[in-house]
């Protein structure tokens, strides 16, 4: 296996961990969130599958838009700092995502909230 294909697959398994981790802790309280402002079922499934495809269009597009320089006689350690490089990408990239989606759900709220 070349460097750059062990890399970018510790980055890809480890971005589909975290992915995995983020909407398993903030699904739920975001469900039940949009269920009390919105009272609808189809808006409140077109906002968390929204959320599911941009958290992971987003942590996938790092991984892939990330190349990093690579030598073939590498130690272990320069292979963790690469796969480091990759995720701080991704982590950098999801916070802004979640940060805006954060923004419009608290405008949602704002405005639809039940008097």
């Amino acid at each position: 296996m070349s460097p750059h294909s062990a890399v970018f697959l510790a980055s890809l398994v480890l971005a589909i961990a975290l992915l995995i981790l983020v909407d398993r802790l903030l699904r739920p309280g975001l469900r039940r969130l949009l269920e009390d402002v919105t009272a609808l079922p189809a808006a409140t499934e077109f906002y968390l599958r929204a959320f599911a495809l941009a958290i992971v269009f987003i942590a996938l597009a790092a991984v892939f838009g990330t190349h990093p320089d690579l030598k073939g006689d590498l130690h272990l350690m320069e292979y963790v700092w690469a796969v480091a490089a990759v995720l701080q990408d991704v982590f950098q990239n999801l916070l802004i995502v979640l940060l805006i989606y954060v923004a419009l759900i608290t405008v949602l709220m704002a405005s639809l909230r039940r008097k």
